[in-house]
């Protein structure tokens, strides 16, 4: 039961929220940063771990989302499409899970940073 509630979490069907508020999924914070911070989050540290533990069960070689994000030229290709949708509260998709607030500001801070190598 439990993979078949992952399977259904993964797939690409748009949930009709937004940075507004709205939605089926609660309330979608509005915290995208205005700009870069001064330290930028690390890749490796600090992004990677979130994009292991809440992305990559979906979007993976074997996974059903549409795209890879296991390595990181996958990411930084994939970078606005990944900003757009973790700012909108559509991913991950609300069967799977939200970010913490603590993620969600490292990631979306890392991609306010153009995503640095780092």
């Amino acid at each position: 039961m439990l993979l078949l509630g992952l399977a259904l979490g993964c797939s690409s069907a748009s949930v009709s929220t937004g940075a507004d508020g709205g939605g089926a999924a609660g309330s979608c914070p509005s915290d995208l940063p205005k700009t870069c911070p001064s330290a930028a989050p690390s890749y490796r540290s600090d992004v990677l771990p979130i994009l292991s533990e809440s992305c990559t069960y979906c979007h993976s070689p074997t996974g059903i989302g549409g795209y890879s994000e296991t390595t990181y030229a996958e990411v930084y290709q994939q970078r606005s499409a990944i900003l757009d949708q973790v700012y909108s509260c559509l991913m991950p998709p609300a069967s799977y899970g939200p970010l913490t607030a603590g993620q969600r500001e490292t990631l979306l801070a890392w991609l306010v940073c153009d995503a640095p190598d780092n």
